[in-house]
Formats: structure tokens, sequence, C-alpha cells
């Protein structure tokens, strides 16, 4: 008896899940040095980001996926909109740097900006 197994070279693993992974590897180290003032920041930042690898999973098992991958998109969009408050120098007030430095923010809107991306291409396949 022979179990039907896709090849090494034919199986091609969910990008999108994959991005999302690559981010969080990245993105929750940093959050964990957050200065306690913005532990609030901090712990959205990382629900957010969990939420989205969920979403993703479910993407990947479900069959009707277009509710899904709104709420995907959403959740992108928020977390695009925490990071950039998170690098805001206003955000925190005069005496106090941001959470994020320049160089952080730039690295993490990539991230955000390839799964994006990666989601919008995933949408309008969805659409024919």
């Amino acid at each position: 008896m022979q179990l039907d197994v896709p090849a090494e070279s034919s199986y091609e693993p969910f990008h999108l899940k994959e991005r999302i992974g690559d981010m969080i590897r990245y993105g929750r180290p940093i959050t964990m040095t957050f200065p306690r003032r913005n532990r609030d920041l901090a712990d959205d930042l990382r629900a957010t980001m969990t939420r989205m690898y969920h979403l993703a999973v479910e993407i990947e098992k479900k069959y009707y996926r277009k509710t899904t991958t709104q709420q995907l998109d959403i959740e992108l969009e928020w977390l695009r909109h925490l990071v950039r408050l998170s690098a805001d120098k206003d955000c925190c007030g005069v005496k106090f740097a941001p959470p994020l430095s320049l160089h952080q923010y730039e690295v993490w809107a990539r991230y955000n900006d390839e799964i994006g991306r990666i989601l919008g291409g995933y949408i309008k396949s969805l659409d024919r």
C-alpha cells in the first residue's frame, strides 16, 4: 500500500503564512523590549500578529476564503497603524523616545508591505 504524497518539488508552501511567521519572529522580540509605559501598545501588536497568523492558517484550511481574507486585510491595516504609532515621536511625549527606532520601523513596514502584496494578489485570485 502506497500513500499519495506529493513529490518534494511539487509542494509549494503557503507563502502568506510563512511571511506572517517571519514578521512575528522579527517583531515579537522587539515588543518585549518596549518600556513599561508602552506595554499596552506592545500587547496590541503581539495580539494582532497572532490573530493574523491564526487567520492565515484558517485561510489555508477553509474552502470559502473570501471573508477570512477580508478579516486578515483589516488586521494587517490595524497592524500598520500600530507600528506607525510605535515609531511616532509625538505619541510618547517630549521626554521619551518612541519604542521603535526608525530602522525597526522601516524593516517592520517592509514585512507589512510584502504581506499586503501577497494578500492583495490572493484576494484578486479569489475574485475571479
